[in-house]
This record gives C-alpha cells, structure tokens and sequence, in this order.
C-alpha cells in the first residue's frame, strides 16, 4: 500500500489559497524494505515536494515518471500542461469533444485507457497494471470523493488541482510554480491572449453586439445559470456582455425553474453546457419565448470544456466566435 499524506479541508473553498512548496527527501513507502546499499535498515529515498494549494495538501514526487490521469478533461490538461509523463487516462465525458481539438497533440498514441463503472468507480485493477507513481485529478472529484479516493491512494499518491474557475489564469500560474514548472504554464497563457487578439480582430464588432449568458441544462427543463467559471472570464475577455458574471460568487451558480426561466430574458445569446443531452429544456415553450432562442443563439457546449485551464479557454474562445458569427 502506498504511503499517502493528503488532506482536504472540510469546508468547500472556490477560490484558491496560498499554497508552500517544500522539496525534501521523504520515505517512498510505508514499511520496513530490508537491506539497501547504503546500510541495513535503511529505506530508499526519492525527492518529493508538499503541494498545498486551495482544498489539497498531499506529497508528491517532484519528477513523476508514470502519470495517471482519472476524469479525462481538466485533469489530463493540467498534467499534459506541465509536462507530465501521462501514462494512462479515464474520460468520463468521453474522447470526444472541443477540449480534445487542442489537446491531441499533446497526447500520446500509446496512452492507456481505462472504463468507469455504472457507480462511477473506474477500473482500479488498469491503473495499477501501469504502475503509476502519480494520480492526478480535480480538486472537486477529489473533495467529494467522486472516484473511490481510499482505493486511489492504494495504487499512488495523488494530486488533486484547482481548475475551471474564473481566475483561471492565475490558479494555473501559482500551481505550476508550486510544482516548478511554471514555464510551461506561461507558454499556453500567452497562446491563450494570442487568440483572444486574432478573434477579437476579426470577430470583435458583433462579439462586442453580444449580451451573454452561461448555464447547465437540467433534465426538468429548468437550468443552472453559472456565475462564476472560465466561460464567463473568457466571454468577457472577447468583449462579450455577460451580466450574470460575478467572480465574487463562491457558489459559481444558481438554479432557475422552467417557470422562471426569463431570470435570462436580459441576454441574446446562450452557451449551454449539455443542452442536447438534456432536451427538455430546449422543448420547453418557456425556453423558446426566451430572445436567445428566438433569435437562435444558443449554443449547446460539451462538457470536456467544463472545469477546464488554457486549452479549455482556447476552445470556448472558438466556440463562442463560431455562435456570434453562425447565427
């Protein structure tokens, strides 16, 4: 059993906290390993460091050489972003999607791939056939436990990352820097404004016309309208409107009935995250009186783009142009 360290605070934190890098020298397993070279009774050794950031404090190893991903979307991105040696992955939302249009050439063609059960659990007996050293997932899924976390920490340590807020650019900055591979982080930053600059220059005037709402569609016909997350840091970075913006909001979102659905009646544009997987909303005659639908902006965004960093961004920022300029 592999030694495990990690720790999450009780209460749900949206917004990140001062984290502490510290490289040290720490024991890579929990029991007694016989005689080394260096002595008997001694254990070996390999360089870890603390990373300790919003909701997650757990020890690493500083140079990973067998990476595992679980979720498959904000996960893998931030693994692939500084540089990970990304062994194996799951995608829950699946291997299709915007977010995989840039990520692809950053994934191997030899990665491993693993199922998830009906109870969510994936498939532990995969991940440990590839010998991991490391586990990477989201700090939500880690917070609440939505992978099987005590059978995880069997196999490898784990590394749990702050993603999908609105201050996006910032969380990938200091975590990247937690690990010592803030470089990285930089380069898909600026690609990230270099594209913002080429839509902006060719796109701008009717991005700039564009009065833009976020949200989720729910199986009642009803719908979350999200406040706070990377599609509305980048609507606004487009010089989009987006009213129910608030960065402030450690929610990130409300819910709203069918029957008051014209909480949205003030914009002309909807991006929708699983709105055709979830048509009742778009059935609704309450949803179809709504001016975004009227006038046919809406915009029906998969969910590997949810909860994303960089690469997410780019691909919202695409997707976002394609529905001002298609409709």
């Amino acid at each position: 059993m592999t030694c495990s360290t990690a720790s999450a605070s009780p209460a749900r934190r949206r917004l990140p906290t001062l984290f502490a890098v510290a490289p040290l020298l720490a024991l890579t397993a929990c029991g007694d390993q016989g005689t080394t070279a260096e002595g008997a009774g001694e254990e070996p050794t390999a360089e870890t460091i603390t990373f300790d950031y919003a909701e997650f404090t757990g020890e690493i190893p500083a140079e990973p050489e067998r990476v595992v991903v679980i979720e498959g979307r904000a996960d893998l991105e931030f693994a692939l972003t500084v540089g990970y040696p990304v062994v194996a992955s799951g995608f829950f939302f699946g291997r299709e999607g915007a977010l995989f249009d840039e990520l692809d050439e950053l994934i191997t063609d030899d990665l491993e791939t693993f199922e998830f059960a009906d109870s969510h659990e994936p498939d532990y007996e995969v991940i440990a056939s590839v010998e991991p050293d490391l586990i990477v997932m989201r700090q939500n899924a880690y917070t609440g436990d939505f992978y099987g976390l005590d059978r995880l920490e069997e196999i490898a340590p784990v590394l749990a990352v702050e993603t999908g807020v609105a201050d996006w650019q910032e969380v990938l900055r200091d975590q990247s820097a937690a690990l010592g591979r803030e470089d990285a982080a930089e380069e898909e930053i600026r690609k990230y404004h270099d594209l913002v600059e080429v839509i902006t220059d060719r796109s701008g005037e009717v991005l700039a016309e564009t009065t833009l709402a976020w949200g989720t569609a729910l199986d009642d016909a009803g719908i979350y309208v999200i406040t706070n997350s990377l599609g509305n840091a980048v609507a606004e970075d487009l010089g989009m409107a987006v009213p129910h913006y608030d960065p402030e909001d450690e929610d990130g979102h409300y819910e709203v009935s069918e029957e008051n659905l014209d909480v949205v009646a003030d914009v002309d544009a909807l991006a929708i995250f699983a709105f055709d997987e979830r048509p009742a909303l778009g059935d609704s005659a309450a949803f179809g009186r709504l001016p975004a639908a009227q006038e046919d902006r809406v915009q029906s965004v998969d969910l590997t783009v949810n909860q994303g960093l960089a690469r997410a961004a780019r691909a919202i920022a695409l997707e976002l142009e394609g529905m001002v300029n298609d409709s």
